[in-house]
């Protein structure tokens, strides 16, 4: 008996160090390329750092500046404006097409998603939709003039009320409903449906008994995802309107951009960096503790 509680013991210890034998390259990796980062960023949060002058610790001096900074308050509030918008207008309706598009025949859904597995070049995209809100030579205002007049044409990015949804509006157009929805949709049994049927259920009540519980995990998932690149964005307003017009679009990645190699005030630019990291984390922690992810709650 004895023998082979020690045995069974041995068998464990080495199942667990060649778990951490396996996993020792990725833990390398992500200590090197993502933790270490992180650290040297806290550091360089605390010291006057410029690139032609040998760093020089200034305590909080960086994190004061960017609290006392009141730009800093207005690129946080375009930042949450444009989450908002993008949340709304880009996360929520893949949601309930996918759905809908489940209605359709098979042969149509293979075709659709062949069509989303297109690749998207998202840079070279962004250009492109700059050019269709050009306020003199853009597509957009082209259709409108043709249809409504010349007195109908719009500012575009160049409105100061229309800025931030027109950076928004290519995530609408450009990425259509996730796949990954679709592939969670058809893995529920049909039994569930035919069953729900038998009960009397109308197609709403499908989707609210069945279809949205069910996709409830992917959804908590997604959400997380959209929420932490939404509250990055950069590449929209750096093209399109470079913060502008006036700082209507100048988000807080853009914004520790322009301090960091615009003004090459490294240390101001990596606290405001280590402050939006700690806001984001707060959204993240907020989002997982209201919103479940268990079908059954």
């Amino acid at each position: 008996m004895h023998m082979l509680v020690a045995r069974r013991f041995r068998s464990e210890r080495t199942g667990r160090a060649s778990a951490w034998l396996m996993s020792l390259p990725a833990i390398v990796m992500h200590s090197a390329f993502a933790w270490l980062p992180i650290a040297l960023a806290f550091l360089v949060a605390t010291q006057k750092y410029y690139p032609a002058d040998p760093p020089e610790s200034v305590g909080f001096q960086n994190f004061a500046n960017v609290f006392n900074d009141p730009m800093t308050y207005t690129a946080l509030k375009n930042t949450l404006i444009y989450a908002g918008l993008a949340l709304l207008l880009t996360f929520l309706p893949p949601i309930i097409v996918s759905i809908m598009l489940m209605e359709l025949s098979p042969r149509a859904i293979r075709i659709l998603m062949l069509l989303w597995f297109l690749p998207v070049a998202n840079t070279a995209g962004i250009v492109i939709w700059q050019y269709f809100y050009n306020a003199e030579l853009g597509l957009f205002n082209a259709i409108i003039e043709y249809v409504l007049g010349p007195e109908a044409r719009l500012g575009w990015l160049n409105d100061r009320n229309l800025a931030m949804l027109c950076l928004v509006l290519p995530g609408f157009i450009m990425f259509g409903p996730s796949l990954i929805y679709i592939s969670v949709l058809k893995s529920i049994p049909d039994d569930f449906y035919e069953a729900a049927e038998l009960d009397g259920a109308g197609f709403w009540r499908k989707i609210w008994h069945i279809t949205l519980p069910r996709l409830r995990p992917v959804i908590a998932m997604m959400l997380i995802f959209s929420l932490i690149w939404s509250l990055q964005v950069f590449d929209q307003p750096f093209i399109m309107t470079g913060g502008g017009p006036g700082d209507v679009t100048r988000t807080v990645a853009l914004y520790i951009y322009d301090i960091a190699f615009a003004n090459l005030d490294f240390g101001k630019g990596t606290a405001l960096a280590v402050v939006f990291f700690f806001v984001i984390m707060v959204l993240v922690i907020l989002q997982r503790t209201f919103f479940k992810e268990d079908i059954d709650t």
